[in-house]
């Protein structure tokens, strides 16, 4: 839906802050500016959002789990801090972000979520943003709107056909999709205006790809970088990785593990077993498995392999070799959107054999 904003949609101080320290972003600079209201919202109002109070990019919305394939593109955000800093806030280039409010008054991001991290990551306060109602309930609505704003994005941070074949298997696994091609097209095609963005060939992809993966037990996975995990385990989980006794190590690469030995057990664990935390970015859950799996075999090959190495050169064998006397691999992240819900909403590791 097309809105143009008029002066008396300003809610709240029409002036704010710029960025740098320098000068004042002029909200009434919008005013006739016409914006595209994402389906499943009304407009409210124009005001700001407190980027320091309302936005937290480790939490699932702001994160953009489930409308991105790898979460947030740090390449943007970083490209956008640098613009922010080189020629602040400039109204004429930048529309304001958009966003609703849950029951609890807690702000649920539709567009403009690179823009306001960007900005808490520069330091500043405040930045545009326009204050919508939801009109439908679930998280089509929002998942939806957040999808299309990413596939508008120019040609090196646009959504791509894994994010939006993510964003199919999210709502899917939300119940708020049916994994099949009648349902699926009418998603893509009235949603998301699929067709202004891929030719029907890829198109066919996309729907065939989500109701392969929904088929095979696949669901979104919920991928994020390895600073940023760190940063929620202690946060959340309250598990802080110190690299002494508790380590956090990706499994998707074979020599992943000899990393984890090298630097965990042979450095820390030789006389008190360290805890090891796994992550991962493949983007089925299946592939992740067979990772895990693949990490715990090649970790505990490595330390029988040791003592044999030590015991043939000093022509000694040692008997009994037990590895959980070096390490224990404490759990992985709940990253499986659907089949790690409780998981993740208890702040809680998946032990590996739940995994």
């Amino acid at each position: 839906m097309k809105y143009i904003i008029k002066p008396e949609d300003i809610a709240g101080p029409k002036k704010l802050p710029g960025f740098n320290g320098v000068g004042e972003i002029n909200l009434e600079d919008y005013v006739g500016m016409e914006i595209d209201i994402p389906e499943g919202y009304s407009f409210n109002t124009l005001g700001s959002l407190d980027v320091e109070e309302d936005v937290d990019e480790l939490e699932d919305v702001w994160s953009n789990d489930g409308v991105r394939e790898e979460g947030n593109a740090d390449d943007r955000i970083d490209s956008l801090q640098n613009s922010y800093s080189v020629n602040g806030y400039k109204t004429k280039n930048i529309k304001p972000g958009m966003g609703s409010k849950d029951p609890d008054g807690n702000e649920l991001p539709v567009e403009g979520r690179g823009r306001a991290i960007s900005a808490k990551r520069n330091k500043e306060k405040r930045i545009p943003w326009i204050n919508l109602i939801k009109t439908e309930p679930g998280e089509l609505a929002r998942i939806s709107a957040g999808v299309l704003a990413n596939l508008e994005h120019d040609p090196a941070t646009k959504a791509t056909r894994e994010d939006v074949i993510t964003a199919g298997l999210t709502l899917i696994g939300d119940g708020e999709l049916n994994p099949n091609e009648v349902d699926l097209g009418t998603w893509l095609k009235e949603r998301l205006h699929i067709t202004k963005f891929f030719t029907q060939s890829n198109i066919t992809l996309i729907i065939d790809g989500i109701i392969k993966r929904h088929a095979e037990g696949e669901n979104a996975v919920r991928i994020k970088e390895r600073a940023a995990w760190v940063k929620i385990l202690q946060q959340d989980f309250h598990l802080p990785v110190d690299n002494k006794t508790t380590f956090l190590f990706s499994m998707d690469s074979d020599t992943y593990s000899c990393r984890a030995f090298c630097e965990a057990v042979l450095e820390h664990g030789l006389t008190t077993p360290v805890d090891i935390i796994c992550y991962t970015k493949r983007k089925l859950p299946s592939e992740a498995r067979k990772k895990l799996k693949k990490f715990m075999t090649d970790l505990e090959r490595y330390t029988r392999l040791t003592y044999k190495v030590i015991g043939d050169r000093r022509r000694m064998k040692f008997d009994g070799v037990n590895p959980s006397e070096h390490y224990n691999i404490k759990g992985c992240i709940p990253q499986f959107i659907v089949d790690h819900q409780d998981e993740w909403d208890s702040k809680e590791l998946i032990d590996t054999d739940n995994y």
